[in-house]
């Protein structure tokens, strides 16, 4: 009878460790890719929460470089990285021209200036400094063509407000006082803007600050509020309503009424910035892409049609899949 039982109790230890040797095998292949390796967004992280509002998006298949991955991610809750950067420190501007021209600028601080200028005709291979010794502040920058570009800028006291424009791609800019009938924000972080007909108040809830701005006309503008709400204009900033909620958004870009993309960084399945898109005017948001990136700086996003660039402090990501997949430019 000890035999038998010795026996039985040697078949029982044998039969747990098979067990244990087919769940550890199992565990390792539900194991998340490494970051180095894109993920489709079906296989992201569950997050424990998802931001009102949001659709979930089916898998997509980015094609970024190995050394800087674009990963599709489903959109999660908040990370502990802040939602909104001091708004009041220097910034990247980035916008998209026609063709491979594209401009980046770095708007300077009132009361210390610093801000910078480059233009590309490379599609942000390779960027070109500009001198414009008056624009010690820039509100905001724009790319037209190779040779058009146009910014709106004020003095390191930020009290007087100049539109610049160049028609030989940066190597001589003109200037015109005011703003020149363009959209722009104003120095000093709030729901205020400037609008082609004057200033004008967003009402983003709460005393919230607006973070992100595009227009697609003198009359239509969309904004995005700290808290993640999304006013739109068609009377040139008369009056505003709100399109959508989208969650620790930090900037968007429409092309059109119904297309857009958006950037932010609280996604904690997300390394970096999660880029997301609307087909439906901001009304709902879906994620696209996870661009990895240790840059901490405030990201930016300008799109046109399918084409788009993404840019965070000093690197640049271009897409031409409408936000799918992301190439590391700069």
């Amino acid at each position: 009878m000890a035999v038998r039982l010795r026996t039985i109790g040697t078949v029982a230890v044998g039969v747990l460790v098979a067990l244990d040797i087919v769940l550890v095998t199992l565990a390792f292949r539900h194991v998340r890719p490494s970051s180095g390796v894109s993920t489709p967004v079906a296989e992201a992280r569950t997050p424990r929460a998802t931001p009102t509002r949001v659709a979930t998006q089916p898998s997509v298949t980015p094609s970024a470089t190995p050394s800087h991955p674009a990963t599709p991610s489903a959109t999660a809750q908040a990370s502990s990285r802040p939602t909104v950067p001091d708004l009041r420190a220097s910034r990247t501007l980035v916008d998209i021209g026609a063709g491979a021209a594209v401009v980046r600028a770095r708007t300077g601080t009132c009361g210390h200036g610093g801000a910078t200028v480059e233009l590309s005709l490379n599609g942000g291979e390779t960027f070109v400094p500009s001198d414009v010794p008056s624009a010690a502040v820039i509100l905001r920058a724009g790319s037209v063509d190779a040779d058009r570009a146009w910014l709106v800028g004020m003095d390191a006291d930020c009290t007087t407000v100049t539109t610049y424009t160049t028609s030989n791609g940066g190597g001589a800019w003109s200037e015109a006082r005011g703003s020149g009938g363009n959209w722009h924000r104003l120095p000093q972080a709030g729901p205020r803007l400037q609008a082609p007909s004057g200033p004008t108040t967003v009402p983003c809830p709460r005393g919230e600050v607006v973070v992100g701005i595009s227009e697609l006309d003198e009359d239509r503008a969309y904004v995005s509020c700290s808290g993640g709400a999304i006013f739109a204009t068609a009377n040139g900033g008369a009056s505003w309503a709100e399109r959508g909620t989208l969650p620790g958004v930090l900037d968007l870009d429409f092309v059109d009424d119904s297309r857009a993309l958006a950037v932010r960084t609280d996604d904690d399945t997300c390394e970096g910035v999660t880029v997301l898109a609307t087909a439906d005017g901001g009304a709902t948001w879906t994620p696209r892409a996870c661009v990895e990136t240790d840059e901490e700086a405030l990201p930016v996003v300008s799109a046109d049609g399918d084409r788009a660039y993404l840019g965070v402090g000093d690197a640049l990501w271009f897409s031409e899949d409408a936000g799918g997949s992301w190439q590391r430019r700069a």
